[in-house]
């Protein structure tokens, strides 16, 4: 039997714990949380949602449909602004 079993070393994600993510398809300024791995390999994150107006805070989604947090996420972000708004000039 060959079997491949990646560890926390080897392991690589499309995004790290901490980051600050959005949704492909429209602004949703997000943290991620948490992230796992299914069966079949595909990435999937637990997210928290800063969006100024949002009823669904936590999420979890595959990871196909975030990328990096944008400036037209950052325009609806409870972040913004704010010591932790890493665009922030020091």
């Amino acid at each position: 039997m060959n079997m491949h079993v990646l560890t926390a070393e080897t392991e690589t994600w499309q995004f790290e714990i901490d980051a600050l993510v959005t949704h492909r398809d429209g602004p949703m300024p997000s943290l991620v949380l948490s992230r796992v791995r299914t069966s079949k390999g595909h990435e999937v994150y637990g997210v928290r949602s800063f969006a100024f107006e949002d009823p669904n805070r936590d999420r979890i989604i595959m990871g196909e449909a975030l990328k990096p947090i944008d400036d037209a996420a950052w325009d609806v972000c409870l972040l913004a602004g704010t010591s932790l708004d890493p665009r922030a000039t020091a």
